[in-house]
């Protein structure tokens, strides 16, 4: 005979934890907003890079500086969404995670910002 009844839960799986949840997906968000900001304020910064005097400034690092910041960033959100996501769905503790892909993204989009200002001669 079939139940019609509620779905129940699976034996022996936890719940999800729900603030875990929460403070994990508003780390990532912040993650991704920094990451896009990133982008965003990178592409202006080379863009509009007019001139560069080839005493004080060197435009392959300031590439080197912006695109490598930036590639790193991006690697470590979706490396941390991903441990994150497999963690909320493994039912354990992913706030930690979350927290330290935001800490490593900020860091990456950072550190790109200051060698972007001292390859250009700042």
């Amino acid at each position: 005979m079939l139940s019609t009844g509620p779905a129940r839960p699976e034996a022996g799986r936890r719940p999800i934890i729900r603030w875990d949840a929460a403070l994990s997906g508003a780390a990532l968000a912040a993650t991704g907003m920094l990451v896009a900001l990133g982008v965003f304020g990178a592409v202006f910064l080379v863009a509009f890079l007019d001139y560069c005097p080839p005493r004080t400034c060197s435009s392959s690092a300031v590439l080197v500086s912006v695109g490598g910041s930036l590639v790193i960033a991006a690697a470590a959100g979706v490396a941390g969404l991903a441990m994150t996501v497999l963690r909320i769905v493994e039912r354990r503790p992913a706030w930690p995670f979350a927290v330290v892909t935001l800490a490593v993204t900020g860091s990456a989009v950072a550190f790109g910002a200051v060698h972007y200002a001292s390859a250009i001669g700042y």
